[in-house]
């Protein structure tokens, strides 16, 4: 059995995985696995960590030492999966990426530009166009501020990117489940943050070399070096290409799997048949043990302390609106 937690609007992101007989296949809430008086064998993914409040991010790591104490499988260690601004600075520190990250108010240097703004957590892509110039940042920055952007979810983020042709640009992503990484399908988009793909907009020469991406085996050594820096177990990276070598963007741990089940290419559902195929043999060399002793948790002070946050944060939402 393979339990994945995730927040409460986000636990959809894998009911394709629902449906597999290959294994066992569920998603719960973290307030389930806070409230869970015993846990049953099984392997554990924690995902959507960039979401949780930060008394429920501790009473997560807190879970997933319990976990494996009792000899269960655990991935994604919630006390030390890299958040997105921290991402980035540790993959350029690391020397896999040669781009950066600031937060709001500090001040690239003149050779970072251009630049653009965007959130730590949410995942809605790029706030800003490119930013080209000290000023325009500056701009960009209290035109966000006003509009109610709060200040510590602002990040700065240089701009790395080039078109694979004339207006196409591409995103690449690739899949870490456990010791596998599996290559997914492209997004492809006539703009620069190419996020969610245009269908069709490739043409059949970038479907079919989409194809090769997928059925083959050769993977940039820095993705699987760039999973260990995040201290992610299972996620997918994105990532582009620029001069030949690897940009990678970011790495979400919840990330939405959506069938592809129509193309005008048919090139194109051949490729999503084998990343789906390559993608359920990962999940299934980490299903872990039917049998086994189930946890009980350790901590019972925290847990006692989580509930009374959480019962003060529903005194707030017991206040009437105003008139």
């Amino acid at each position: 059995m393979i339990i994945l937690f995730a927040n409460r609007g986000y636990c959809h992101t894998h009911n394709a995985l629902k449906r597999q007989r290959d294994f066992s296949f569920r998603v719960w809430p973290y307030a389930r696995l806070f409230r869970a008086r015993r846990l049953p064998p099984a392997t554990y993914i924690f995902t959507d960590l960039d979401r949780l409040h930060w008394w429920d991010l501790e009473m997560a790591g807190r879970r997933a030492r319990d976990l494996r104490e009792a000899g269960m499988r655990v991935l994604n260690d919630p006390a030390r999966v890299s958040h997105r601004h921290h991402l980035l600075t540790s993959l350029y520190d690391a020397g896999i990426n040669d781009f950066t990250a600031w937060y709001a108010g500090e001040r690239p240097p003149a050779a970072a530009y251009p630049v653009f703004l965007r959130t730590e957590s949410a995942h809605r892509g790029a706030l800003t166009g490119l930013l080209h110039t000290p000023a325009a940042l500056e701009n960009a920055e209290r035109e966000a501020l006003d509009a109610g952007v709060p200040r510590r979810e602002l990040m700065i983020v240089q701009y790395r990117a080039e078109p694979i042709a004339d207006g196409l640009y591409r995103k690449l992503a690739v899949y870490r489940v456990g010791d596998t990484l599996v290559s997914a399908l492209c997004a492809h988009e006539d703009q620069w943050m190419a996020k969610n793909g245009v269908q069709g907009i490739a043409g059949p020469q970038w479907y079919e070399d989409e194809y090769a991406l997928v059925t083959g085996k050769s993977y940039p050594e820095t993705l699987r070096a760039a999973f260990r820096v995040a201290s992610i177990d299972y996620g997918r990276a994105d990532y582009g290409l620029v001069a030949g070598h690897p940009a990678i963007y970011e790495i979400n741990t919840n990330p939405m799997l959506k069938p592809l089940t129509h193309h005008s290419y048919p090139i194109r559902l051949e490729s999503y048949a084998v990343f789906e195929r390559n993608l359920i043999a990962a999940f299934s060399a980490i299903d872990g043990p039917a049998t086994g002793r189930s946890v009980r948790p350790t901590d019972p002070r925290t847990l006692r302390m989580w509930l009374r946050d959480l019962w003060r944060q529903r005194q707030w939402r017991r206040v009437p609106s105003m008139p």
